[in-house]
């Protein structure tokens, strides 16, 4: 219940800790089936970088933080690196037929030079 809290609220750093104090007390009491399970919950920790601002809005600089990526939350972001991923595939697309079309049009302009000749 206390992990289900914790995830409603948004409190990452502290699912962290639950789950790591959860984990140890399955490897104390529980079998390895319990641990994997607890295993599996374990978030993936993600090195990120924000604009520090003061109070009058002037910038400070970049600060690192670290931010946690937990599976049962996936589901949002595969969809927004979905997203990303197809509008990746369409700009590299785009920018192989604008080369395909460059190409096409030198190969002409070269076939007439040298017809001239």
């Amino acid at each position: 219940r206390a992990y289900d809290q914790l995830k409603v609220q948004g409190l990452k750093e502290e699912r962290v800790l639950l789950l790591d104090a959860w984990r140890v007390f399955e490897k104390a009491k529980g079998d390895a089936a319990s641990v994997s399970a607890i295993e599996a919950k374990m978030p993936r920790r993600v090195k990120r970088k924000r604009m520090q601002t003061d109070d009058d809005g002037a910038e400070l600089g970049w600060e690192e933080y670290f931010d946690y990526h937990f599976p049962d939350e996936q589901g949002a972001t595969s969809s927004n690196l979905k997203i990303l991923e197809m509008a990746a595939k369409w700009k590299k697309l785009q920018q192989e037929q604008a080369a395909d079309d460059d190409s096409d049009d030198d190969s002409d302009d070269d076939d007439d030079e040298s017809d001239d000749e």
